[in-house]
């Protein structure tokens, strides 16, 4: 743990990466539900829960780290939305 990161601040880090976490999560859970549609197939809500308990670990673990992941994770969305690859 770094010097300035107390468990409070960490907690917080935790509580604020909900916002961006969920609907980052659920936005990937549904595109890849619907691309999987077309093959019969389908992602549980189980993947959906994990993606977003996998984003609140980082966060606690990392609140320095997670930021930079979310927005890497958003900026290959709109890469692939504008089709820009």
């Amino acid at each position: 743990m770094r010097r300035g990161d107390s468990g409070e601040s960490r907690l917080m880090a935790l509580l604020a990466s909900l916002c961006f976490s969920i609907p980052t999560s659920a936005f990937v859970w549904f595109a890849a539900n619907r691309e999987l549609a077309f093959w019969q197939g389908y992602l549980g809500s189980g993947w959906l829960w994990g993606s977003i308990l996998l984003f609140s670990v980082v966060a606690f673990a990392s609140p320095r780290l997670f930021p930079s992941l979310i927005g890497a994770i958003w900026r290959v969305i709109h890469r692939l939305a504008l089709g820009w690859w």
